[in-house]
C-alpha cells in the first residue's frame, strides 16, 4: 500500500506518510553509519531495534556494502519496502558515527516525533567534515608512521610533502576520477616519484621507510580487516565484496609505487630495522603519533582523541611483547587486537560511544602497509620467495586482528545477551509478585 491517509498508525506514527518518511530516515541512518564507517551488524541492529520501537509489528533489514533492505509492516495492513543503493564511498567520520548512534541510544529509549527524527537525521547528514583537519591528520600521521618504520627526520619530512601532494590530488584530482583504483596508481605513482626523485639527490635516504611511510595514507588496511571479520561473523556476502575491492585498492596502490620505482631505476631491496629497547619505546611512541593522526583523518571528537591515542601505544606495545615472547605474527596480532579490543568496550561503555570510535583508529600500528609494500617490492625484484613471505605475513596479520576483535564482539554480545536475559526475568518476577 502506498495511499498515504491520515489514519493514526501507533502511538509514535501519526499516519501513512509519516510511517513512509520514517522508513526513509531508517534508511538514511544506515546509509550514513556505513558510510562514516560503521560494521554491517551494527547497522542491522541498530536499524531493526528503531523500527521495532516505531511500532512495526514486522521488521526486517539487509544489509550489505552496497545496497540497504528494509521492509516494515505496520498495523492495519500498511506494509512499506524501500531500498537504498550504496555508490559513493567516504572516509571514515567517526564524529558521524558517534551522532547517528547517540540518536538511535535516545530513541531505542524515547521515541523522538517522526518529523523530529528526519529533522535530527538531516542536521547530522549536513555537518561536513573539516577538511583542514582531514588533510592535516594525513600529514601527522604520515610522518609519526615513518618514524615507527625505521625512517629518520629527514625522511619523515619528504614523506610528508609526497603526502602534501596526495592531500591536493585528493581534494582536486579524485573528483574527476571514474574510479578509486585508477585514482589510488595515479596519486601512488606521483607520491612514490617524488620519493624516489629526492633519492637521486640526497644521500643517505631510507626510501622503503618513506614509502611504508605514505603508503600508510593510502592503504585500505581497516576494510581489509574489517572484510576478515565480517566472515568470522557470516555476513559472507558483504565481507567477499569489501575484501575483494579493498585488495583490488590496495594492489592499484603497490602498482603505482612499482611504476615510480621502475622509471627512476631505484634500487630494490629488503630494509631490516634492528630491534632493542630504545627503538621499541620509539615505536610505541610513534604508533601513538600516528593514531593521533588518523583519529584527525577520522574525524574523531577531541574527547576520544587521547583515549585512542593511548590505546595506538597500548596496542603496539602489546604486539612487541607478545612477539618479545617467541609469538608468532598472527598471536601477535591476535592479542594485541584483544587486549585493544578489551581496551575499547570499555572505553565505550564508560564514554558512551561506539566501540568502533576507539578501535579504527587505535589498530592502525597493526595494519599490515609494511607487507604490502614488500611484496611489490619481491614482484619488482622477481624475488618470488620475498612476494610469497610478505603476501602470507598480511594474511596472517589481517586474520589474527579479524579474529581478536571478532573475540571481543561475541564476548560483549554474550554478556549483554546475560544482561537482558536477567532483566526479563526480573520483570517477569515483579509481574508475579503483583498478583
Amino acid at each position: 500500500m502506498n495511499n498515504f491517509n491520515d489514519e493514526k498508525i501507533n502511538e509514535y506514527i501519526s499516519s501513512n506518510r509519516e510511517a513512509d518518511i520514517l522508513v526513509r530516515q531508517l534508511l538514511n541512518i544506515g546509509e550514513a553509519m556505513y558510510k562514516a564507517g560503521g560494521e554491517i551488524s551494527r547497522i542491522e541492529d541498530s536499524i531493526y531495534r528503531l523500527g521495532k520501537k516505531y511500532g512495526a509489528l514486522h521488521f526486517s533489514v539487509y544489509a550489505l556494502t552496497s545496497i540497504l533492505f528494509v521492509t516494515a509492516e505496520f498495523p492495519g495492513d500498511y506494509s512499506i519496502s524501500q531500498s537504498r543503493r550504496i555508490t559513493e564511498r567516504e572516509s571514515t567520520n567517526l564524529y558521524r558515527l558517534e551522532e547517528l548512534n547517540q540518536l538511535c541510544r535516545e530513541c531505542a529509549i524515547n521515541p523522538l516525533p517522526v518529523m523530529v527524527l528526519q529533522k535530527r537525521v538531516l542536521e547530522i547528514l549536513g555537518k561536513p567534515a573539516n577538511p583542514v583537519r582531514f588533510y592535516l591528520g594525513e600529514l601527522i600521521a604520515t610522518f609519526g608512521l615513518t618514524f615507527f618504520f625505521g625512517g629518520n627526520v629527514l625522511d619523515a619530512i619528504i614523506a610528508t610533502l609526497a603526502v602534501l601532494v596526495i592531500c591536493f590530488m585528493q581534494k582536486y584530482i579524485k573528483p574527476l576520477c571514474s574510479g578509486l583504483i585508477f585514482f589510488n596508481i595515479l596519486t601512488s605513482f606521483v607520491s612514490g616519484s617524488i620519493v624516489c626523485f629526492f633519492n637521486l639527490f640526497i644521500p643517505g635516504l631510507h626510501v622503503n621507510h618513506m614509502l611504508i611511510g605514505v603508503i600508510m595514507v593510502l592503504i585500505p588496511g581497516v576494510a581489509i580487516t574489517n572484510s576478515m571479520r565480517y566472515i568470522l561473523s557470516g555476513d559472507t556476502i558483504s565481507s567477499l565484496e569489501k575484501l575483494v575491492d579493498s585488495l583490488l585498492q590496495a594492489f592499484a596502490i603497490a602498482a603505482g609505487f612499482i611504476l615510480a620505482m621502475y622509471c627512476f631505476k631505484t634500487p630494490v631491496s629488503v630494509s631490516v630495522v634492528p630491534s632493542n629497547l630504545f627503538r621499541n619505546i620509539v615505536q610505541v611512541l610513534t604508533a601513538m603519533v600516528g593514531t593521533l593522526g588518523y583519529c584527525m583523518v577520522f574525524n574523531s571528537r577531541p574527547r576520544t582523541m587521547i583515549i585512542t591515542m593511548f590505546g595506538g601505544g597500548l596496542c603496539w606495545a602489546t604486539y612487541l611483547l607478545t612477539r618479545y615472547l617467541g609469538c608468532d605474527v598472527f598471536v601477535a596480532a591476535f592479542m594485541a587486537t584483544l587486549v585493544i579490543g578489551i581496551y575499547g568496550e570499555i572505553s565505550a561503555h564508560l564514554v558512551k560511544v561506539p566501540t568502533t570510535v576507539f578501535f579504527i583508529p587505535a589498530c592502525i600500528p597493526l595494519i599490515p602497509g609494511r607487507n604490502l609494500y614488500y611484496s611489490a617490492l619481491g614482484i619488482l625484484a622477481r624475488d618470488w620467495r620475498i612476494l610469497s613471505e610478505n603476501l602470507i605475513l598480511l594474511s596472517l596479520t589481517a586474520v589474527g586482528i579479524s579474529f581478536g576483535f571478532a573475540l571481543v564482539i561475541e564476548c560483549d554480545q554474550f554478556i549483554n545477551k546475560l544482561k537482558r536475559k536477567r532483566n526479563n526475568q526480573q520483570t517477569i518476577n515483579n509481574q508475579k509478585d503483583l498478583f
